[in-house]
């Protein structure tokens, strides 16, 4: 029996993700056994552009053009280009940590996507408001928290998703300071600007470039109150993170595509979230800072030291 050919297609890069592709890797082989797929891997590197991912999208699938079934990791720059270089070739898509898959216009609905795409709403940027009230309750001490935003500017739905920040802002007593950044020069420019304000804490919105760059982010913002959406951030020595278990979501991923060898259509199969969520807080940090973590916070985090 030939080996059906899988295709996986990541707007990062290798050495940000390679756990990830991992866990991806151990979800398909539950369902097809690893002697019976061949995996064709892109990486795109650096979260280019719309226009560049989408050409090597085209790339991978010109080159394959008996691949079964396409993963498009990364979020939603990743899963718009696939979807514009699949629409014509009828590839099924999974996705993954793709926010607002609908309004996107990935999918016609969450239960029945009903095009060649499924996979998993990344549950990513929408927990940024939760990711906001965190810091709020870190920083009780203060009347009015002055909190620097880091987005990613290219990203899709970006003014939409800061706008939810804008309108939770006053209820929480939080004046939001934005920074926008495409690339690590960038991201140096921001965290000297929120260093120069001063901020009082600093949320690293949901984004995959933010990944990439990890270690350069963590230590920019090394004595500053931060949170970021992967627990990766805080084991690397940043103070918080809340969000999914990215792990499982990427062994998520991994069970559709396995399903999809497996005849089943993703127009059929509805688009999944991850469901576990994490709070982790590094106490080496905190103490090193001499920040305070209040216990309403200690009580509902998982507590690491790095």
């Amino acid at each position: 029996m030939p080996k059906r050919k899988v295709g996986f297609f990541h707007s990062g890069r290798k050495a940000s993700f390679e756990q990830h592709y991992q866990a991806f890797l151990r979800g398909l082989h539950e369902l097809v056994p690893a002697n019976e797929v061949d995996i064709v891997v892109q990486w795109a590197g650096d979260n280019p552009g719309r226009g560049a991912l989408r050409v090597q999208a085209l790339d991978v699938l010109d080159k394959n053009s008996d691949m079964k079934v396409l993963v498009a990791a990364g979020g939603p720059p990743s899963s718009r280009a696939t979807k514009e270089a699949t629409q014509d070739k009828g590839v099924p898509v999974v996705f993954m940590s793709t926010a607002d898959p609908v309004g996107l216009g990935l999918v016609k609905s969450l239960d029945r996507p009903g095009t060649n795409m499924t996979g998993i709403a990344g549950l990513t940027s929408e927990l940024d408001i939760s990711r906001l009230e965190l810091l709020r309750e870190l920083l009780q001490d203060r009347d009015i928290a002055r909190i620097g935003v880091l987005n990613n500017g290219s990203r899709p739905l970006l003014e939409e998703q800061y706008q939810k920040l804008e309108e939770a802002a006053p209820g929480l007593d939080v004046q939001l300071v934005r920074r926008d950044a495409v690339n690590l020069e960038e991201i140096e420019r921001a965290f000297a600007h929120f260093r120069t304000v001063p901020v009082d804490a600093v949320l690293v919105t949901a984004d995959s470039m933010f990944n990439d760059f990890r270690q350069d982010v963590v230590r920019l913002a090394d004595g500053i109150r931060a949170i970021y959406q992967w627990r990766e951030f805080v084991t690397e020595g940043g103070l918080m993170s809340f969000g999914p278990d990215v792990m499982e979501a990427y062994t998520l991923v991994g069970n559709y595509a396995g399903r999809i060898l497996k005849d089943e259509r993703p127009e059929n199969m509805p688009v999944t979230s991850p469901s576990k969520f994490d709070l982790v807080i590094n106490l080496t940090n905190a103490d090193r800072h001499g920040f305070h973590i209040p216990a309403s916070l200690l009580s509902r985090a998982e507590l690491v030291r790095s």
